[in-house]
């Protein structure tokens, strides 16, 4: 146990570092706010509080009508769409790719057990919306009656009360020595959980520190990383081995190591409530950085709205005038003199009840008058229009987003122009993703770095594999069933990376959709390929049919896991089957490369008919001579391939035929084998 004079300058050095990363992220943590605020439903988050009043005051409209929120859903959710997969790689002599995979598989089950997507969305949308997020990495017992612990990755809901070290210069925040993340607790619920300790608040003024709470009120606690280094001598000796430095001893080489270990400390302004030991070298707390800048060596960090922000309000206030405008016109579509239609008051009021709307040719004064005449619809300033429409160019110019960035329909005619228009637009967001996978990579190696520490035991672990499937293993000198050795998580080094892509789910229904496509055109492959279309369906019975399917399908083609004794006679059958089979495949291929060829031509013709649409009639006379040729190498195109196809069938048959005189032959020399033998033999 500490004593109260370290623990004095533990709270002191965990409270000075909060004012210092507190001043330096000061600035960036008040623009992040207003970058949250002005993206909520209050009235007052995209108007100036007194423009707002004096509009109210005066009965003129203030609206909000949001343009932002479209382009942040879209960011966030295609970053959503690419998820994120920590590769493990083995490095050193005491690594080893099964080892790596194993791991790489505890890390996946450590995703899945702690819901770490949400944690990576949540980060990821933060940093869009307000230029950082957070990503917390925690240890924990297994359960309440067990010494075994288990790592766990949890989302941070609110970035803005973590305080990373002003130091730290990496987008990842690696290289950060220290972190702080405050906390708010009722005092009824500090008594609850710290029945021992006084409700005073973390990094509090003096004068209050001596002051009674109600329990009604809120008490700050503080969870407190840093990093300690312990230093000591190592020399090389002759032989090549490292050993702690001795007086006396010679040595080939000498250096002075520094081991590092993370300290966690939950702290009230006085005490230390908890005091703990995170496993591995690194602050547990990893921040989503959105644009980075550095300007004079001052960090800057923006938002994916952060420079729409004034387009946004001048919307609102075009938009907002042009309602004032069509409010002072006059709602009343009739205009008539005085007296000239009282007497028929019910029928002006309720015209479509009147067959017939009547009126006095006279006013009030006798005097003849015009008949009542219908007023012209009320009009809108063109130039406001245009603002507001010019506002809403100046939204998307300001992120690099456009129409079709978010799926709307834009002057492109072709497929690829608008494809081409949706990269752009994902190029100029592409950093907040990038910057997700630099963040989650570092999770990868504070997991790497933890693992060692945390699962040091023998014990079964489950693990999750590519395909989504779960399976136990044994490490640390635990073996399950049919499990040929150990896996010593102890040992070895290991480097992460970050490989982002669609998800196994996805993988599996692109698979599904391929084969389905290769089945429509070739009929005969669903003898060669079925139980793979089936295994890849969702549908209630689909593995059962990929079963059956596994019983009809020649065994040739199914992976075998035990290799068995071959008949020499079979395996000659076995070697015609796949010459002809290679035959078959070259074949194939050189029918997929005559539809590549036409594909292609015919998107060379659509293009540059595009192209040539606008051009004189003798262009388009050309246009129509080159379609007709593109027709002509169609047809011929077309005959080739049919051609390919009935060849492919005729192979097929000459493969059966010939593997059926093999059968033929085997069963002919079994018979006269059988009647050589003599009877009683």
């Amino acid at each position: 146990m500490s004593s109260p004079e370290n623990n004095a300058k533990i709270i002191q050095r965990a409270e000075d570092g909060y004012k210092q990363d507190k001043q330096f992220w000061s600035e960036i943590y008040t623009k992040a706010r207003d970058d949250m605020f002005f993206l909520s439903d209050d009235k007052n988050a995209q108007w100036d509080s007194s423009a707002l009043t004096a509009r109210s005051e005066a009965g003129r409209p203030a609206l909000t009508i949001d343009q932002l929120g479209q382009f942040v859903h879209q960011v966030s959710n295609d970053i959503r769409m690419n998820t994120p997969t920590i590769k493990i790689i083995p490095n050193g002599s005491d690594s080893s790719v099964e080892t790596a995979d194993v791991m790489k598989g505890l890390i996946r089950n450590i995703e899945y057990v702690s819901n770490a997507d949400e944690a990576y969305d949540t980060a990821s949308n933060n940093s869009v919306k307000s230029s950082l997020g957070f990503i917390r990495v925690e240890n924990d017992y297994v359960d309440d009656s067990s010494f075994e612990q288990e790592l766990k990755i949890t989302r941070v809901v609110n970035p803005l009360n973590i305080w990373i070290d002003s130091g730290s210069i990496e987008v990842d925040g690696s290289d950060a020595t220290r972190a702080i993340e405050i906390e708010s607790l009722q005092v009824s619920a500090f008594k609850k959980k710290y029945p021992k300790a006084d409700p005073v608040s973390f990094a509090d003024e003096d004068e209050n520190k001596d002051k009674d709470l109600k329990d009604e009120e809120f008490v700050n606690i503080a969870t407190y990383y840093e990093i300690e280094e312990e230093s000591k001598d190592v020399g090389m000796s002759e032989d090549g081995e490292m050993q702690e430095y001795q007086e006396g001893v010679e040595y080939s080489a000498r250096r002075t190591m520094k081991k590092k270990k993370v300290m966690k400390y939950v702290l009230s302004g006085n005490e230390i409530l908890e005091q703990t030991r995170f496993p591995g070298k690194y602050i547990p707390l990893i921040p989503v950085y959105g644009e980075e800048a550095w300007v004079d060596g001052k960090r800057e960090i923006y938002s994916l709205i952060r420079k729409s922000k004034d387009a946004q309000r001048m919307f609102n206030f075009w938009k907002s005038l042009e309602t004032e405008l069509l409010m002072k016109q006059p709602q009343a579509p009739i205009l008539a003199a005085g007296g000239t239609v009282e007497n028929y008051e019910d029928d002006w009021k309720s015209p479509d009840k009147a067959m017939v709307l009547r009126y006095d040719p006279v006013d009030v004064d006798g005097n003849a008058v015009a008949k009542p005449e219908r007023l012209s619809p009320p009009t809108i300033p063109t130039g406001i229009v245009n603002a507001a429409r010019a506002t809403v160019d100046d939204i998307k110019a300001s992120m690099g987003m456009y129409g079709a960035s978010i799926g709307a329909r834009s002057n492109e005619t072709s497929g690829v122009a608008i494809n081409e228009r949706k990269q752009e637009g994902e190029v100029a967001t592409f950093h907040f993703g990038d910057n997700l996978n630099k963040s989650i990579t570092h999770v990868g190696k504070i997991l790497v770095c933890a693992i060692p520490e945390v699962y040091d035991t023998a014990r079964v672990l489950r693990i999750i594999g590519e395909e989504d499937e779960a399976k136990e293993v044994g490490i640390n000198g635990k073996m399950v069933k049919d499990q040929e050795e150990t896996f010593d998580l102890r040992k070895g080094k290991y480097d992460t990376k970050v490989v982002t892509g669609a998800s196994f789910t996805t993988k599996r229904q692109e698979a599904a959709q391929f084969f389905t496509s290769i089945v429509e055109k070739q009929p005969q492959l669903m003898e060669v390929m079925g139980d793979l279309l089936f295994k890849n369906m969702d549908f209630a019975g689909a593995q059962g049919m990929a079963k059956r399917m596994e019983k009809i399908i020649d065994p040739k083609f199914l992976e075998e896991e035990e290799e068995a004794q071959v008949d020499p006679e079979k395996e000659q059958m076995g070697v015609v089957i796949q010459e002809g089979l290679q035959q078959m495949e070259q074949m194939q291929a050189a029918m997929e490369e005559l539809q590549q060829q036409l594909d292609d031509k015919e998107a060379e013709l659509l293009l540059k008919a595009e192209a040539e649409q606008n051009k004189s009639d003798d262009n388009d006379k050309k246009i129509n001579i080159e379609l007709m040729n593109a027709q002509t190498n169609r047809e011929k195109l077309i005959m080739e391939y049919q051609l390919k196809t009935e060849a492919i069938a005729l192979k097929r048959e000459e493969i059966a035929q010939k593997a059926q005189e093999r059968q033929d032959n085997m069963r002919l020399k079994n018979s006269q084998a059988e009647s050589e033998i003599p009877s009683g033999s």
